[in-house]
């Protein structure tokens, strides 16, 4: 009774994060990545059953034999991965929807209140890139002049005598 009760809690997480990803909204997304994350766990969780008995901690000397009364370690080391996994892209999500906004709808004092239908926020170059650099023509004129060696001018001075 306890593993449909996992698997319907568990679909219901998948559902509602799914449902929260493909709506509009930044808010949304994020919940429904958490609700994802949080229903990957318990996916994992379920894979690992739950069994009382000797803590999974072997020593050479103790083994009994028979291994199927320590409960699998693995479920709850995967776990604990997966959490800190989450958490880091739900971070990264959060900057990223952050840095978005930011772009779209501006700051200071030339903010827009509503995006363009034409702008794409994440095609603009921020000012910091084209600050204090020199757009004259004759940054590259050292490219038109071919390079000579010194050994071409001396054609002897090169070859060991």
């Amino acid at each position: 009774m306890t593993g449909y009760l996992l698997a319907v809690v568990v679909g219901a997480l998948f559902m509602g994060g799914t449902y929260l990803i493909l709506r509009r909204g930044e808010i949304k997304l994020i919940l429904g990545l958490a609700l994802l994350s949080h229903g990957v766990n318990l996916l994992l969780f379920g894979t690992g059953t739950l069994k009382r008995g000797i803590p999974p901690i072997l020593d050479k000397s103790q083994i009994l034999g028979d291994i199927s009364a320590y409960p699998d370690p693995l479920p709850q080391a995967l776990i604990l991965t997966a959490i800190v996994i989450s958490f880091g892209i739900t971070a990264f999500v959060i900057v990223l929807v952050n840095r978005r906004m930011e772009l779209v709808y501006g700051t200071g004092k030339g903010r827009r209140l509503m995006p363009d239908q034409n702008h794409d926020g994440f095609a603009d170059t921020p000012d910091y890139y084209t600050r204090g650099l020199d757009e004259s023509e004759d940054d590259f004129v050292f490219l038109d002049y071919p390079r000579t060696h010194p050994a071409d001018k001396n054609p002897g001075a090169g070859e060991p005598s």
